[in-house]
């Protein structure tokens, strides 16, 4: 299989294979934290101590897609860890404790944790933390393109650029679109080329009166003449 088949073989097995590294002193919450998140499809490797999963973490910097990390541990506080990973490797860090009191909770917001598991953590919780692996890197291909650091060949297609209109409803969409830009076009030219057009004319007063005068110097039959008049007032209306 070439590197392009394997690379797309794996972005749609997503997020079955992201890479997790969870550090817990409890060695019976680690555990059952591998069990789980293997049954979500995930790469585990556990670390039993912040200070040994920090060195892991350095080491292998693009090792690992998210780290859950408990918040109380002995060797280092939860926090330390999560502040260090931030300056160092910017990856998503998941907090998890028994502690669920709104200090705590609003600490590891404040420190920059993804999210905050309350123990015991659930499996539906676990299916989720993929989301934020791909919104922080969703994140980051954003600023790069803001700051024009992404080459031209690996930016990004806009939508108009990767629409397939092969399919009838694509191209029922193509169409109506080209038509609706055609009439605004047609819009804006009909209005530029109206200031040009001459003031129209109206079937005035003054207007008949100047007509009815030369119809009885030339001597036409009064029927003739409204006959006339009425033709020339429909002319008129449409100049």
């Amino acid at each position: 299989m070439s590197p392009a088949s394997s690379s797309v073989a794996v972005s749609d097995q997503f997020p079955a294979g992201l890479r997790v590294l969870v550090v817990d002193d409890d060695p019976t919450c680690l555990r059952i934290l591998e069990k789980m998140l293997r049954t979500c499809l995930y790469e585990v490797t556990k670390c039993n101590r912040a200070e040994i999963a920090l060195d892991m973490l350095r080491t292998n910097k693009n090792g690992y897609d998210i780290v859950i990390s408990d918040v109380h541990m002995p060797d280092m506080d939860g926090f330390k860890l999560l502040e260090q990973v931030g300056l160092e490797m910017d990856l998503p860090v998941i907090m998890m404790s028994a502690d669920d009191s709104k200090q705590v909770v609003m600490k590891g917001v404040t420190h920059g944790a993804c999210d905050y598991l309350i123990k015991p953590v659930r499996i539906e919780a676990l299916k989720n933390i993929w989301q934020h692996v791909v919104r922080k890197r969703k994140n980051e291909w954003k600023d790069l393109e803001q700051s024009g650091s992404v080459e031209e060949g690996d930016r990004q297609p806009k939508p108009s650029e990767e629409a397939d209109y092969s399919s009838s409803a694509n191209e029922g969409n193509w169409r109506t679109s080209k038509r609706r830009k055609d009439e605004e076009e047609e819009m804006e030219e009909r209005d530029d080329t109206s200031t040009l057009k001459k003031p129209r004319v109206v079937w005035s007063v003054e207007l008949h009166q100047q007509f009815v005068s030369a119809v009885n110097q030339l001597g036409i039959d009064s029927k003739i003449l409204w006959t006339l008049s009425f033709y020339l007032q429909m002319l008129v209306s449409f100049l």
